[in-house]
């Protein structure tokens, strides 16, 4: 298997040029095409894992491109650029099919993780991969309450770090409930453009302001009766939070420029990394709104307090890694797991995707190293020996440490609890009571 291929659909040269040496840069193969013509010749000899495509091009338009190819190789994912004059035609074509669109200017960075996580999910579609609500005790009681949560239909609000998986933990509540089958609508608050955040969430009417030429449905209308998910909904600006709160009080909004009443039957999830009390306190963020979407809070815990998942999900992303880049997936020498359990992982499971990524695409290819994850050392959590006596008492500095031990000898002996036993020096029954106690599961 080779890296994936992204057929780049873009006429303008400099931008062309810039999105190619950016997505090769990124381990990406890029087949750029400045036409639609050229496009449509390409997918006659090549079958591209993501289209990337402009909306309109010197002889046509990326709809074209994106519907020439149906018949032969299927819904290829596609997002689309656009300038914000043809927002309408992206979000029909969203609604036809397409992944999704960026407007132009757009965050290279993001689109970038997009395609990313666009290239890993559709590299490990068929294969086995660890269930993120079941890799440790604290992830497994997390989804337990999130799938009892999902029958529920009130607002949620997932709390934690950066990179914890709050999207992920938004898409298992859609998932598991009984708007499953309809539209699943993830929203940045912090990426939205200020002067076009209010028409992207409500829409807009022709003429509302200058350059809406046509009618616009936002995602409040893209979301129908399914899941509206605003992340960093902490960064909404004021003027929207007033008008969230009335969506979420009366179910209804207006477009902008508009004067009909539509009604929102779907579903409103948000997420933060924030606190929420302390930008209420400073008059950031309106008291309101917070209580009225603090209805069913979780948090989701950072990746340093649940170690006994981080065995399975460095093999996990190491195989996922190894399948994108085309090669074997690599063993994972005990000393490597034994340190991934005494990181302190400050970017959680974005980093940990990270530093395998650089790993597997750097390593020696049979066996990833200690050295390969780490080239400039581990960074000790917070808490750990070496932050001082106030760091916690000593009861608990042993008991995370005899976690810690446990679980490395679990991912040294292939999750074997008689060889962990074995190889601590404790009788099976005495690694059985200490499991319990700290939550970690193995094989029998």
């Amino acid at each position: 298997m080779t890296q994936p291929l992204i057929l780049l659909v873009e006429d303008d040269a400099t931008l062309g040029a810039s999105l190619r040496q950016r997505l090769e840069l990124e381990g990406f193969r890029v087949s750029w095409a400045r036409t639609a013509d050229e496009a449509l010749a390409s997918l006659s000899r090549i079958e591209p894992a993501i289209i990337l495509s402009d909306i309109r091009l010197p002889d046509g338009d990326g709809e074209t491109v994106m519907r020439r190819h149906f018949d032969r190789l299927g819904l290829v994912p596609t997002i689309f650029m656009t300038a914000f004059g043809d927002i309408d035609q992206a979000v029909r074509l969203v609604r036809d099919g397409a992944l999704d669109y960026v407007t132009k200017p757009f965050d290279l960075d993001r689109l970038v993780d997009t395609l990313r996580d666009l290239a890993s999910r559709s590299a490990m579609a068929s294969e086995p991969h660890s269930d993120p609500f079941a890799t440790s005790a604290a992830m497994r009681r997390i989804g337990e309450m999130l799938s009892r949560a999902a029958g529920i239909d009130l607002p949620v609000l997932l709390l934690g770090e950066t990179g914890t998986g709050k999207e992920v933990a938004a898409r298992h509540l859609h998932r598991t409930g009984p708007r499953a089958a309809l539209p699943f609508v993830p929203v940045n608050c912090g990426a939205l453009p200020g002067e076009l955040a209010d028409s992207m969430i409500f829409g807009h009417e022709r003429g509302s302001f200058t350059g809406a030429v046509g009618q616009h449905r936002g995602f409040l209308e893209e979301a129908e009766a399914g899941t509206l998910f605003l992340d960093e909904i902490g960064d909404l600006p004021l003027s929207l939070q007033v008008k969230l709160l009335r969506v979420l009080e009366t179910r209804e909004f207006r477009r902008l420029g508009g004067s009909e009443m539509r009604t929102f039957s779907g579903r409103i999830v948000c997420a933060t990394n924030r606190n929420l009390e302390a930008l209420v306190a400073d008059g950031s963020f309106r008291e309101d709104l917070w209580f009225r979407i603090n209805v069913i809070s979780c948090t989701l815990p950072p990746l340093r307090e649940r170690a006994d998942g981080i065995p399975d999900m460095l093999r996990s992303f190491t195989a996922a890694a190894a399948m994108r880049m085309g090669r074997p997936a690599p063993a994972i020498d005990a000393s490597a797991v034994e340190a991934a359990l005494a990181h302190g992982w400050p970017g959680n499971i974005r980093e940990m995707i990270n530093r395998v990524d650089r790993a597997v695409a750097l390593g020696n290819g049979s066996t990833l190293l200690e050295r390969d994850l780490f080239p400039d050392g581990i960074s000790k959590p917070a808490g750990s020996l070496d932050m001082g006596p106030a760091s916690g008492t000593l009861s608990d500095i042993r008991e995370a440490a005899e976690r810690r031990h446990i679980v490395a000898a679990l991912a040294r002996t292939g999750n074997s609890p008689k060889e962990a036993a074995d190889l601590l020096g404790v009788s099976r029954t005495t690694l059985w009571e200490k499991m319990r106690r700290y939550g970690i599961e193995a094989d029998d």
